[in-house]
């Protein structure tokens, strides 16, 4: 893992005014949820019981609750409930997790209007689409963190070029010479000792001449990405959001 990595997201600035709870009484499954929620770029805190939950909506604003279904005294579905019948309190979403495979349950979550049922061990891609899913208005369907990693533009290269947000479907190239939306080009760049090459097409570009207050670069999606550097991607944006407790959380 490079020692320039920084985690999170691009968007991480906002997502941390979104505040998420994370209601489980196994300490290890709270706690993984909440790191994981923290560096896919979301503010998040932890309750062990529904009673607890619904004390603390009282005093906070709060945009998503993430609860175990089975709980000590209500669980997450009679949870759910007493927040949406409850006129007092602001509307906020609810995604259940839990490692009862429930079918019943299930179904009467969906029904209800949970908005997602996920089973434990839950990756962080499940958990960051139903987070996206829940809260964002164009919601994001690959996790995208920040990096800082060396590239070239079809084999050539100023010094200036350097991926600076990457997942598996594309990447920000910050360059002094951004190229056309809609051109196509090959990007190089070294990621855990092994060289990515890949045919991408420009999206959209900043300048600094027209957008003095963003990065200069060009925001790009990958034309072509072979499986085997698809893996590499995957592996090392995964390593730079999973935290590394809770073993009985994670498969």
């Amino acid at each position: 893992m490079s020692d320039q990595t920084k985690r999170g997201t691009p968007e991480g600035s906002a997502r941390k005014k979104r505040f998420v709870f994370v209601v489980d009484n196994n300490q290890q499954d709270a706690s993984y949820a909440s790191v994981l929620l923290q560096n896919l770029g979301y503010t998040s805190t932890m309750a062990r019981s529904g009673e607890e939950a619904l004390e603390l909506l009282t005093v906070a604003t709060v945009s998503l609750v993430i609860t175990e279904l089975v709980l000590p005294g209500m669980n997450g579905i009679d949870l759910y409930e007493r927040i949406t019948r409850n006129p007092s309190m602001p509307a906020v979403p609810v995604i259940i997790v839990t490692k009862l495979a429930d079918l019943e349950s299930e179904d009467r979550c969906r029904r209800v209007g949970c908005a997602g049922y996920l089973n434990k061990p839950v990756q962080p891609e499940e958990l960051y689409r139903a987070v996206q899913q829940a809260l964002e208005p164009t919601p994001r369907q690959n996790i995208r963190i920040t990096t800082s990693l060396k590239a070239s533009i079809d084999g050539l290269s100023t010094g200036t070029e350097f991926v600076t947000v990457l997942s598996d479907a594309g990447l920000f190239v910050r360059t002094l010479e951004p190229r056309p939306n809609g051109s196509k080009h090959t990007v190089t760049f070294l990621l855990d000792k092994r060289i990515i090459r890949a045919d991408a097409v420009v999206l959209y570009a900043y300048r600094f001449d027209t957008d003095p207050q963003k990065e200069p670069g060009m925001g790009m999606k990958f034309l072509n990405l072979s499986p085997i550097d698809k893996d590499v991607i995957q592996i090392y944006i995964r390593e730079n959001v999973s935290p590394g407790i809770a073993p009985d959380f994670k498969r």
